[in-house]
């Protein structure tokens, strides 16, 4: 085979799995505030989420021990990349936040995550927690109608 042909070939395969690497890519959560496995001293007035693409978020509820806390989430059709969901009557105690959202390629994508409201933990370890978010507390500890922002 001729250099020319081999590297015609090579061109072409590398193609070929960069196309496939996208068409299998979802969309993912990027961010959160507060952010997965965060520990914050102050109940959140809101939740923020930011995916790595615009998303429609169809769902979104925070659940405490035993039962749902109330938000003011809103089905929205319009697709956006960050969401800002109010949280009213948020107190001490373990969250899990759940959320499902349709990307641009039409797939339903859900995962959840959870923080910790503890009015008892030193500002420091507060700060450093609610600071991170999602990406901060995985590179730092080995971790994975709606309002538009």
């Amino acid at each position: 085979m001729k250099m020319s042909a081999l590297l015609r070939l090579i061109a072409i395969i590398g193609a070929s799995t960069a196309i496939q690497a996208t068409a299998f890519a979802h969309t993912a959560l990027s961010e959160s505030t507060p952010g997965d496995g965060a520990m914050v001293k102050e109940p959140p007035a809101n939740i923020n989420l930011v995916f790595t693409e615009p998303v429609q978020l169809v769902k979104f509820e925070v659940m405490g021990t035993g039962h749902e806390m109330p938000t003011e989430f809103k089905l929205s059709t319009e697709a956006h990349a960050s969401f800002t969901i109010v949280t009213p009557g948020m107190h001490a105690g373990n969250f899990t936040v759940n959320w499902a959202a349709i990307g641009a390629d039409g797939h339903t994508v859900t995962n959840s995550y959870a923080f910790v409201v503890d009015p008892t933990i030193t500002e420091d370890h507060a700060e450093h927690e609610a600071e991170g978010g999602h990406d901060d507390h995985a590179a730092h500890h080995g971790d994975g109608g709606a309002n538009p922002h």
